[in-house]
């Protein structure tokens, strides 16, 4: 009786172990499953994700999946396209790059490590962010230098561009109950019950109409964009101890309480890039290309390429002055668009160096043209 108790346990610890095998290995494939074959390379879900988080972190918003598997679809073509080409990457260039970033951004690789931990990325990732952004640069000056006149593209042409700390700034609601309109005994009461109802979905709007005393009150409670140094320290630690739309406890200050509700942070920016204006010509017979961007009748602009349809722009962003492209309008036809003039706006140039801007619009250019033919040439399969 006793050895079949016995057998009966280990059947038991088996099928459990069995178990925990299987709901591990449906985890695995959920995150390592294939998501997309680029040629002969697979991109995984997992890829893809450690790309969303990373782009996120430094771009300081999120990004829908759509956008970010484009991304990590473009990037595996440059890897594939400078493997051919046998370019490489040295330790040496990898840690000149990454210590730019670090002192460019203020921050130690320790610290580093651990924000992207927090965010659930893997160094790795980071690393592979810099080596992608070095490899493309060579590309670019091993296929186009000579177009360029042997342009240092570093520093120049940060193809995802480096965000660049600011000082902590937050957007948030407050409510102020005030000791003067309920005495300090029922203003406490209101505070502590209006952050249990807050947080239990009750109408925020609703209670800064009816409770608060602030004078963000007209605003719907909300402040900010503020600066960390603006606020006393007691709203700062309250600040940073919430997540988004989490409201806080009620905190005493001068003359009532206070709650908060987090609505975002930011510590990064981006650097604008350059507002580009062009002149082009859309035709329906080839045969006119040639005198196109001479007959004023036929051109285009000069107009500022963000206010240029869609499909259109798509299109110009990859072409030099004086190419061309032909491709389908709505109705089936043919139509020819040449690119006759693309320049940065006046008011830019004031502010920058023309030469180095015009030299890094030329570079980045060749390799919008450089992407648009390795994509004709490459098979993306969706797994």
């Amino acid at each position: 009786m006793m050895a079949f108790v016995r057998y009966i346990k280990i059947k038991v610890s088996i099928a459990l172990i069995f178990m925990m095998l299987a709901v591990g290995y449906a985890f695995c494939k959920s995150d390592f499953s294939a998501a997309y074959q680029v040629d002969d390379q697979i991109i995984t879900n997992y890829d893809i994700d450690q790309v969303r988080k990373l782009n996120n972190l430094l771009n300081g918003s999120s990004i829908d999946r759509s956008k970010v598997e484009k991304i990590v679809i473009s990037n595996k073509i440059r890897e594939i396209y400078a493997n051919r080409i046998k370019i490489v990457v040295s330790n040496a260039e990898l840690k000149l790059q990454v210590d730019d970033f670090l002192q460019s951004n203020k921050i130690t690789i320790r610290e580093l490590k651990s924000l992207l931990t927090s965010k659930g990325i893997d160094i790795e990732t980071f690393y592979n962010f810099i080596k992608e952004n070095i490899r493309w640069q060579k590309v670019l000056d091993s296929r186009f230098g000579y177009k360029i006149n042997n342009l240092a593209i570093k520093g120049l042409m940060p193809l995802t561009p480096t965000p660049k700390r600011i000082e902590k700034e937050y957007e948030f609601y407050e409510i102020f109950i005030s000791n003067e309109r309920w005495d300090p005994q029922n203003a406490n009461l209101i505070a502590n019950r209006l952050e249990i109802e807050l947080n239990n979905g009750a109408d925020f709007d609703k209670a800064v109409e009816k409770f608060s005393s602030a004078t963000s009150k007209t605003n719907k409670g909300k402040v900010g964009p503020i600066k960390k140094g603006s606020l006393s320290k007691q709203f700062r630690n309250v600040l940073d101890g919430l997540k988004r739309n989490e409201v806080s406890k009620p905190f005493k200050v001068n003359g009532g309480f206070v709650l908060l509700k987090l609505h975002r942070t930011r510590s990064y920016q981006r650097e604008k890039k350059p507002l580009l204006s062009v002149t082009f010509t859309v035709l329906s017979d080839p045969s006119d290309s040639n005198a196109a961007c001479s007959d004023e009748k036929k051109l285009r602009g000069p107009v500022l390429l963000s206010k240029v349809e869609k499909n259109i722009r798509g299109i110009l962003v990859k072409l030099l002055p004086g190419e061309s492209y032909k491709f389908l309008d709505s109705s089936g036809l043919e139509r020819l668009v040449i690119l006759c003039e693309s320049f940065i706006s006046e008011k830019q140039n004031r502010a920058s160096n023309f030469e180095n801007i015009k030299k890094n619009e030329e570079a980045l250019r060749l390799s919008n043209a450089l992407m648009l033919e390795l994509r004709r040439n490459t098979t993306v399969i969706k797994k």
